[in-house]
């Protein structure tokens, strides 16, 4: 979960999100390993895919704009969605 403007929001990295991010961006997913060597501009939108996605999969509302949430979000939000994409790639197999 992510607070944007006071409201929790949940963050998941779905294939579809992921594919959304790299055609925006031209940044290939599979690279990212550290926000800092991201452009602003990146970084914002993988928080964004990344909320978006996940108050789709829960069947939450979600109603911002991107330019609406830039201006809500920090550095510390995008710190808080790499967290949720390196718990992706750190999952272990059963």
């Amino acid at each position: 979960m992510i607070d944007i403007n006071g409201t929790e929001y949940p963050v998941r990295y779905s294939m579809k999100a992921l594919k959304k991010f790299e055609r925006k961006s031209k940044v290939n997913v599979f690279s990212l390993s550290d926000p800092s060597k991201l452009s602003a501009d990146a970084c914002a939108f993988l928080c964004f895919v990344g909320v978006e996605c996940g108050c789709d999969f829960e069947g939450i509302d979600f109603n911002m704009e991107l330019n609406e949430f830039e201006d809500y979000i920090t550095l510390a939000h995008v710190t808080q969605c790499f967290d949720v994409l390196g718990e992706y790639s750190s999952e272990k197999k059963a």
